[in-house]
Order: structure tokens, then sequence, then C-alpha cells
């Protein structure tokens, strides 16, 4: 036999059961006579409905939380069939985790999950911004970046749509820190790292802490903990394949993967931090492509790398000035084997090796 308060609990969930609509005249028509049958079952019905309305109630609902937790435990610990009551009469009064406890535990979620914070930005060419987050966590957007933020009560989460950031996240044992970048998912709970979006390519480096990187989505699938002082890549192919990339081969910068796994690389972390602190822009034995793609960075007309089929094209190893971007691409073909050009209002960059006519545009 149930209780006053489970069948309350029942009607409850089939007269909500779909958010913002009305329920039919004859569920409406059974409800009015239960309530009527009974004096405790209107009681009962009215608590459930003040709780439900009480939802962004932040004391009520953290006892609703705890109530919920210990119901939980024990349930675990209990091997008889009878169901205890776990949630006092004050919160829900439901014996068990029977329907009131998932009524109860889906509010809870929803108050979990509700936005307590969001934020969009993106920065101009040349441009570098400083964002305080609320939890103390510290956010630096590269030039030409864009990101979107938003936290919940139990989550912590950004997506770098575009170009670079600096991320100094505060240390929060309860809520991760998760950033999306394409493929590719960061993970943390406190550290200082970098996360850098080139084409076909998303670059993680870690100053200090421990950072998480995987393929986002792809549960089960090997990811990769970089330490204080490393570095480590995802193909991206989110973001298209990179300038340089031969036919058939996986993304990556200038095709220089063959797998789409994170993988740590030999680079020195520090460079990722020179040039959203400093605009001091490091390459690493770095293609055609990311060098046009972080130089359209500081620079109004775009860089754009024109590689011909099966080409990777040269790799340059350079640090160059924020200010001195229209000096480097200046002496680039004296330095490298590289072709610049200009036009279709862009700066193009090309192996010298190759013939302007078999230029292939990306």
């Amino acid at each position: 036999m149930t209780t006053p308060r489970e069948e309350a609990a029942r009607w409850f969930i089939r007269m909500h059961r779909d958010a913002g609509a009305q329920p039919g005249a004859a569920d409406a028509a059974a409800w009015r006579t239960w309530m009527d049958a009974d004096p405790r079952h209107a009681a009962e019905y009215a608590a459930f409905e003040a709780l439900w309305q009480d939802f962004d109630s932040t004391p009520r609902t953290e006892a609703l939380a705890t109530a919920v937790n210990t119901a939980a435990r024990q349930r675990r610990n209990t091997r008889s069939n009878t169901r205890r009551a776990a949630i006092t009469r004050g919160v829900l009064g439901v014996a068990g985790l029977g329907t009131a406890g998932l009524l109860a535990w889906r509010g809870w979620l929803e108050w979990q999950d509700a936005t307590v914070f969001a934020l969009a930005r993106d920065s101009a060419i040349g441009e570098r911004i400083v964002l305080n987050l609320p939890d103390a966590s510290v956010l630096t957007l590269g030039p030409a970046s864009r990101i979107a933020t938003r936290y919940t009560r139990r989550q912590r989460a950004v997506v770098l749509e575009q170009g670079e950031a600096l991320f100094d996240v505060a240390r929060d044992a309860d809520r991760h820190f998760t950033i999306d970048a394409g493929q590719a998912r960061i993970t943390v709970l406190g550290t200082r790292f970098t996360v850098n979006r080139l084409l076909g390519l998303v670059r993680v480096s870690v100053e200090h802490g421990t950072v998480r990187l995987a393929v986002k989505g792809a549960d089960g699938a090997p990811s990769l903990l970089l330490q204080a002082g490393e570095v480590g890549e995802l193909p991206d192919e989110s973001a298209g394949a990179a300038p340089g990339a031969a036919p058939g081969a996986a993304p990556g910068a200038d095709g220089a993967h063959a797998s789409t796994l994170p993988r740590r690389v030999q680079r020195d972390a520090r460079d990722s931090f020179s040039s959203i602190e400093r605009g001091l822009i490091v390459f690493d034995s770095a293609g055609l492509g990311e060098i046009a793609a972080t130089l359209s960075r500081w620079r109004r007309q775009p860089v754009r790398a024109a590689v011909a089929d099966g080409t990777g094209g040269p790799r340059i190893t350079a640090a160059v000035q924020r200010a001195d971007v229209e000096s480097f691409l200046d002496a680039l073909p004296r330095i490298a084997a590289v072709r610049v050009q200009e036009r279709d209002g862009a700066t193009w960059l090309a192996p010298r090796s190759t013939a302007p006519e078999k230029i292939r545009k990306n």
C-alpha cells in the first residue's frame, strides 16, 4: 500500500510532466478527486509544490542534496527490502528513493547545472585582453581570438573558438576546469597553461600543474597527461586541413602528424607564453601554415600559405617582436627558401622551389 506522500509524488510528476504545458482535462479531474478524498493529500501535494518552486533557494537546495545523499548511503548499506525514510518531512518527507526521490534528484541536478556565470569575448588583431573570472582564475586572450565561458555549480567550462589563450586556473577540487578547442578537450583542476588553435592543430603548453589533453567526445580513448614544461598537440579536423598538408595526410600543422591521438612534442613550453604575455612571437621549426596563421593575428592584411601538392615547405625557427612583423616578412626570403607575394588582398608564402603558376591556394 502506498502512503499519501508517495501518491503525492506520483501526482506531482504526472501534473508537471511537460514543463510549461497544462495537464489534460482527464488528469485534472482525477487529480481534483484525489485531492478532495483526504486532507492529507492536499497537504503533501502542497509540500512538493513549495519545494519545487524553491529550487533556486541555496540553503534549502543544499539541505535537499544532503538528504538525498544520506538516503543513497542508507540504501547502499542495508540488505533488507525495507526502504528507510531518507529525507526529512521538512524537505520532502518521502520514504526511500522511490518516485519522490527521483523527482528531488532531478530538481537538484537542474539546480547544479544552472548557469551562474557566462561570458563571451573576442579580441581584435594585435590585441590582448585579460579577463578575471569569478573563481579567481585569470584568462588572457591572445590577438584575433575568441572564447565563450560558462560556469555552473559543478563545472567550469570554456570554449576556445579561435586563436590562443593563457589560463591561470584557480584550484577547485569540486569543479574541474575544461577547455574545448575544436576536437580537443583539456581538463585541469588548477594550473597555468596555454591553448593555441592553429589550422588543423591544437597545441597545449604547461607552465605548472597537470593538464589532461584528449579527443573531445571520445570516451575511453587514450588521453595525454602533460606536466610542467611539457607541450602536447592534437590534430583538429574541425578547423580543416592545415595549409601545406599533403593529400591523404592526417590533419596537423603542415601535415606533420599521422595520428589523431594527442602526443607529446619536444618544444620549449615557455615559447607559447611569450606571445601572449610579451608580444614576442616564437617559431620553433614551424611550417608555412603555422607562420601564416600566427602572423595573421598581428596584422590587418592576412597571411596565407600556398604550398605545392605533396610539399610541406621549409621549417623555420625565429623570434619576432610584434612591432617587427612587417620587417620579418620582408626578410623571410633572405633567411629561408620562401617566396613572399602580395595578391588578392593577402600576403602569400610559398616554397621558393615552387613555380608561381603551380602554387595552390589554401
